[in-house]
């Protein structure tokens, strides 16, 4: 789905602050390691290597969590990816596969800093329909 359609309402608006307050905790490293594991998707981190020039232990580390992607990386990787294995991804990482998560716990665990961003974006997402 086009970036533009998932922001063409507040509710899809919500839906991805949510989903972001969700990829802090690493979803996107799980869904990534999911779709690898699928039968069509069995790449190796020699062959992922060849296609991103990223190192093959900076890749094993990666998906074994022992480290994370700055966001930049983690959407080149992806970008180099098969377009196949790109459009499994996005289909389970959408808003609409992501497990219902309370939104007053979302909020809750936020600390004050992330709660002055939602609501600034919040505020911004209101005033451009204004």
């Amino acid at each position: 789905m086009p970036i533009a359609a998932m922001y063409s309402n507040i509710e899809n608006f919500i839906s991805i602050i949510i989903m972001n307050s969700v990829t802090k905790y690493y979803r996107h490293r799980e869904i990534i390691n999911w779709v690898r594991e699928q039968e069509n998707f069995q790449y190796t981190n020699k062959e992922i290597s060849s296609w991103t020039n990223f190192d093959e232990s900076k890749l094993s580390r990666f998906f074994t969590g022992k480290r994370d992607f700055k966001a930049g990386d983690f959407f080149y990787l992806l970008e180099c990816m098969p377009e196949s294995f790109q459009e499994v991804f996005w289909s389970r990482y959408h808003p609409t596969n992501l497990e219902i998560i309370d939104l007053e716990t979302i909020v809750d665990s936020m600390d004050l800093a992330d709660l002055g961003k939602l609501l600034k974006l919040i505020g911004d997402k209101i005033s451009q329909h204004n």
